[in-house]
């Protein structure tokens, strides 16, 4: 029996719901410039993320096959090495939710309603993806490709081992890069080049080195979390040399601008993708200061390849290293070292309590709270769940929450 296809809507609603992604665009960009913490530099970087909503202007701007990825344990390094452009395709739209309302379940996670939505866009980033690659690490998302697999071009699923500390699964995953290059082989015609990936490692490793000097100025108040996810956000969508060139600017210019507010809390949880970056926005409204995440969106991605072994084999197997052993990942049976990184930096830095932000639906992050929250306890930090999706009707409700939590820890 064949499946089902979904059709998608008519011309005036892809049409209608074209605009309103735009005007959301542009009314984020509109109140980002209008914060007392906005510099001209960053004009740049919303700039790019606003090119998500016009995808023909986007391909015309990076000018080579685009390369859709829906998780940052796909490694970059290999794209690039096979002149594909790749992209970290972002779920933080609500207009979309529309496109995707009447064959998900309505408990699905927003992020989740937002990447299928897109799938159904007549004008989306997805459509325009010669290749796209799904690792499994949310299951939603991998499910969701029964929907959407007849609107995918040169599909490649990559299966993530959980016991990734181990030697099995260690060789599992290199087996799987291995197989990841073998599909862009066939795909571009091209045969890999050791020498095409050692000059993507140092173009990515530029990159990493510079999202740890970002990090860093976090820590000490001089860029905001708002902004650091921001510039996270537009490096998933941005070719990697002007992104490192243009934060290489912002970072030798910036000195001596202290924004940090106290208490300092911890931010852990659902990704933030653009323009959705409420929790964050609100936990500043309140005057609490984050100065450290465990975001895939974020923080969490930030790790560089070290290689010994210049071999064919040494290369993709330090790749595949980079991807998954810094990997923190709720999927993980065991995240002792997820848990253990986010105290260290707690004591380290003075941080007073964790905000975990839960999108709804997130099952795998929900069932993690209650021994995560015990941990963070048992240690002496305050801990708070703020559960939410992209409306803003709880705006208020959430303020009124994190009003209260700051009380606690101040």
């Amino acid at each position: 029996m064949q499946p089902t296809i979904v059709q998608g809507p008519d011309k005036k609603i892809q049409e209608r719901i074209s605009r309103e992604i735009q005007e959301e665009y542009a009314r984020k960009a509109d109140s980002l410039k209008r914060r007392e913490d906005f510099r001209k530099e960053f004009d740049y970087f919303l700039e790019v993320l606003s090119l998500a909503a016009n995808p023909i202007k986007f391909k015309e701007r990076f000018n080579k096959p685009l390369a859709g990825l829906y998780c940052i344990s796909t490694p970059l390094e290999l794209f690039d090495a096979f002149g594909l452009h790749p992209l970290r395709l972002h779920c933080g739209l609500l207009p979309v939710h529309k496109l995707s309302f009447s064959f998900l379940p309505s408990t699905v996670c927003p992020a989740i309603k937002s990447c299928i939505g897109q799938f159904y866009a007549d004008n989306s980033l997805e459509s325009l993806c010669e290749v796209m690659v799904i690792a499994n690490s949310c299951y939603e998302k991998t499910k969701s490709l029964e929907i959407v697999k007849d609107r995918i071009k040169n599909l490649h699923v990559m299966q993530m081992p959980l016991d990734k500390e181990s030697e099995k699964g260690q060789k599992r995953w290199i087996e799987e890069v291995y197989e990841l290059k073998k599909k862009l082989e066939k795909y571009t015609g091209k045969h890999f080049s050791r020498k095409g990936l050692l000059k993507s490692i140092d173009k990515y490793n530029r990159a990493w080195e510079l999202f740890g000097r970002l990090t860093e100025m976090k820590r000490s108040g001089l860029i905001s979390e708002v902004w650091s996810v921001i510039l996270t956000n537009a490096f998933m969508l941005d070719d990697v040399d002007s992104w490192s060139d243009k934060v290489s600017g912002l970072i030798d210019d910036d000195k001596g601008k202290k924004s940090a507010q106290e208490p300092k809390v911890f931010l852990v949880g659902s990704p933030l993708f653009f323009p959705y970056l409420k929790i964050a926005e609100l936990i500043e409204e309140v005057g609490m200061s984050v100065v450290a995440d465990d975001l895939c969106t974020s923080e969490r991605m930030f790790a560089g390849v070290v290689y010994k072994d210049p071999s064919e084999y040494g290369l993709l197997r330090a790749v595949a290293e980079r991807y998954q052993l810094p990997c923190q990942c709720p999927i993980f049976p065991d995240n002792s070292y997820r848990v253990k990184n986010i105290l260290e930096t707690m004591q380290k830095y003075n941080i007073k309590g964790v905000v975990f932000h839960l999108l709804k639906g997130c099952h795998i992050f929900d069932m993690a709270t209650y021994w995560f929250e015990r941990l963070i306890k048992e240690n002496g930090f305050h801990f708070i769940k703020i559960e939410t999706d992209y409306s803003p009707e709880d705006r208020e409700n959430i303020i009124t929450r994190l009003e209260a939590f700051k009380e606690m820890i101040y």
